[in-house]
């Protein structure tokens, strides 16, 4: 016997806690990390900005820069030199070289590099197209990546690498190339601050972001728990009231026909006949309280009833038998499905109640006869159990009414039988719908799960 395990209560502030955290997380880490790449770029940028105009100013000065354009003039030469003299006494570059539009280096603060030229090189591509380029990085002292950072790595590890492009004073053409290798001591330090305000700042804006999200839903899901629980022993309390009401309202006639009859038996001169009618009247009297106070201990025991293993072919059979006077009374015929039906889940008390109680609803709105059937179809998981009737039908208001509680179509019905059956079907795991029959009649539709091989071992 296996039983049906419900599904835990949603717990809204947990599973905000952990979804905030890990998006709000996600996007302080993704922004930090693109807000400190554009802000080292942007501040290695106008290092760069700020190196080009010293170059350019240096070498526009005694327009030695176009020496470069003319490295076979002497008088270039020296005057060329003479400004490098000052690039060479800078602190901070590392190594300078300077390149023809050809990429020949020319000139360089490392003499071995004078007269090489190297034919891969990206960033010297976009310099002498008239670009700026500035990047960073660090140098691998084995593997260099680029011919001209052999020896850089025995100085220093992390370098920034500008490219200036140099133009001729008139024509405003690229004649040459300087390249400096720099280690930016003071910007490195500045870069490392504003990167470490950066992302504090993106840690304390994400957690005032998760604290203030989270302690708002936080106080709305205790608003919204104390509504349901509100509303929980509001709906109690009306299901309560209409329950009394109900069974008052019913238990009367019964109470009614019983002292009736106990008063007619008070007389001494009442033939057999008479005390023998009013005696099944007693009786049948208080068998109708009876079958309402056990419908209403059925209703209160629902949810504890295990779902097991069942065949439906004997059960519908079974039920089938227990209705054959009274359908055989009333001129009812009933057909069945011929082929077997698998195993589902359910139980099998409740169900054969389920039966019987809609074979008896199908059977008062057939009284002069009709006809009724029980077929049954597979559905993936399911089985689907249909009984249809050819009797008058239900109009559409009161089909859509038929599932609420305490609501009945009969003057001396509970009203709870529909309600108990969708309450039962639903706790298994299925559904049942109520829709018009073709042609007439209802055709009341029990899907219900289809039992495992696991399901019935257990």
């Amino acid at each position: 016997m296996t039983s049906i395990s419900a599904s835990p209560p949603f717990d809204l502030r947990r599973r905000f806690a952990l979804t905030s955290l890990g998006v709000i997380a996600v996007i302080a880490l993704g922004l930090g990390w693109l807000m400190s790449h554009m802000l080292t770029q942007r501040m290695l940028q106008r290092e760069g900005e700020v190196s080009m105009d010293f170059i350019q100013n240096l070498l526009a000065t005694d327009q030695s820069g176009l020496y470069l354009a003319n490295p076979g003039n002497e008088e270039l030469k020296a005057k060329f030199l003479g400004s490098m003299a000052h690039v060479s006494s800078m602190s901070e570059p590392v190594r300078a070289n300077a390149y023809q539009t050809d990429g020949t280096v020319v000139w360089s603060t490392d003499s071995a590099l004078i007269g090489r030229r190297y034919p891969v090189n990206e960033e010297l591509d976009e310099a002498l197209a008239g670009e700026l380029v500035v990047h960073n990085g660090r140098l691998n002292a084995g593997n260099p990546i680029k011919g001209e950072h052999v020896g850089l790595a025995e100085r220093t590890s992390y370098y920034v690498e500008s490219y200036i492009p140099i133009l001729h004073p008139q024509t405003r053409k690229v004649v040459g190339v300087m390249e400096l290798y720099k280690v930016p001591v003071q910007l490195n330090a500045a870069i490392r601050d504003a990167l470490l305000q950066l992302w504090l700042a993106c840690g304390v804006s994400a957690m005032g972001l998760f604290v203030t999200l989270y302690w708002t839903v936080a106080r709305a899901d205790r608003v919204m728990r104390d509504q349901q629980s509100r509303l929980a022993e509001s709906q109690t309390l009306s299901t309560a009231i209409e329950l009394a009401r109900a069974v008052a309202h019913n238990l009367r006639n019964p109470l009614a026909s019983i002292r009736v009859s106990a008063e007619m038996l008070m007389g001494s001169d009442r033939s057999v006949e008479d005390v023998a009618e009013h005696c099944n009247d007693i009786t049948a009297s208080v068998d109708r309280a009876d079958r309402w106070i056990t419908e209403l201990v059925r209703v209160s025991q629902a949810p504890q009833l295990k779902s097991e293993v069942v065949e439906p072919w004997p059960l519908v059979q079974a039920c089938l038998d227990e209705m054959a006077p009274e359908m055989n009374r009333r001129g009812i015929r009933w057909t069945a499905s011929a082929q077997s039906a698998p195993p589902i889940l359910a139980h099998t008390a409740m169900l054969r109640q389920i039966l019987i109680s809609i074979l008896a609803n199908a059977t008062d709105v057939m009284p002069d006869g009709g006809d009724i059937a029980v077929r049954w179809t597979v559905d993936g998981p399911h089985l689907k159990l249909q009984l249809i009737d050819s009797g008058t039908g239900i109009r559409e208001d009161v089909r859509k009414a038929l599932f609420r509680p305490f609501f009945s179509t009969k003057s001396g019905g509970l009203g709870i039988g529909l309600a108990l059956v969708k309450r039962m079907v639903e706790q298994w795991g299925g559904a049942i719908t109520l829709n018009p029959a073709d042609g007439r009649g209802t055709c009341v539709e029990l899907t219900l799960p289809l039992a495992t091989a696991n399901d019935a071992k257990a």
